[in-house]
């Protein structure tokens, strides 16, 4: 049975060694160390993974969550202060070895929360590869996916990079480190990255946005994140106890 501590990293491994493994789904929350505007903390994406991963765990009596991944891929931010990166083939190789450590330890049922959408490809890969080759079962869970949803809280609007929407998310997890002061003077680019012949160009951040956001900047609620980050929670939540069963 699970007690009370939710938290891989705070167990003994004689706790550890007791847990059924058949069972017990782990979560991995990983994210991003990189600017999200003026206003908001360049650890935003892991803070936000974070707290909706460690959110389900705490309710959820099939789950145990590890130590978050704090850096991902994130070159395209280099050029605002604080960024750190790594590569694409460093970071899957990297996943791809957490994933493979699990397994090793019997706990093949897996759930990748993500908060970055540069990590997407390589965590992809990874999951892909410990699927096939390990027989496990792991799944990406990304909280800015669900575009219908998100759209019927915000109304209407869609998830940027450090918008109105992410920014009301991170507001909600952690309020003491988003600066609302600043929130009346946010400039925005209308959308992210660039585009020639309606095609879309990958860039650096700053060569289309000088504030670092993308998306609209217009109604920011903490109160609206709030809801966001408990509906997410539920989603993720029912999607273990399916997973469970396999």
């Amino acid at each position: 049975m699970k007690n009370n501590r939710f938290l891989l990293h705070e167990l003994s491994w004689q706790d550890i060694s007791k847990i059924d493994k058949d069972k017990t789904i782990i979560l991995l929350p990983i994210g991003s160390t990189e600017q999200h505007g003026p206003q908001n903390p360049i650890g935003t994406d892991f803070l936000i993974a974070e707290h909706i991963a460690r959110k389900t765990a705490e309710i959820s009596p099939l789950t145990y969550c590890l130590p978050t991944i704090p850096i991902g891929v994130a070159s395209h931010h280099r050029n605002f202060p604080g960024t750190l990166w790594v590569s694409h083939e460093v970071f899957e190789e990297y996943v791809t070895e957490v994933l493979n450590s699990l397994h090793y330890h019997g706990f093949d049922k897996v759930i990748v929360v993500n908060g970055h959408g540069g990590n997407t490809s390589s965590i992809s890969n990874a999951i892909s590869y410990c699927n096939d080759t390990l027989e496990m079962t792991c799944i990406l869970f990304e909280w800015w996916k669900d575009q219908s949803l998100i759209g019927s809280i915000f109304d209407g609007l869609s998830c940027g990079h450090a918008d109105a929407v992410e920014t009301s998310v991170i507001f909600a997890a952690r309020p003491d480190l988003v600066q609302s002061d600043k929130f009346d003077s946010l400039t925005s680019a209308s959308k992210w990255g660039r585009e020639i012949g309606g095609l879309y160009l990958s860039s650096r951040t700053d060569q289309f946005t000088s504030s670092g956001i993308a998306g609209s900047v217009e109604g920011i609620s903490q109160e609206k994140g709030q809801k966001l980050l408990e509906k997410t929670v539920y989603l993720l939540e029912k999607a273990i106890k399916e997973i469970s069963k396999s």
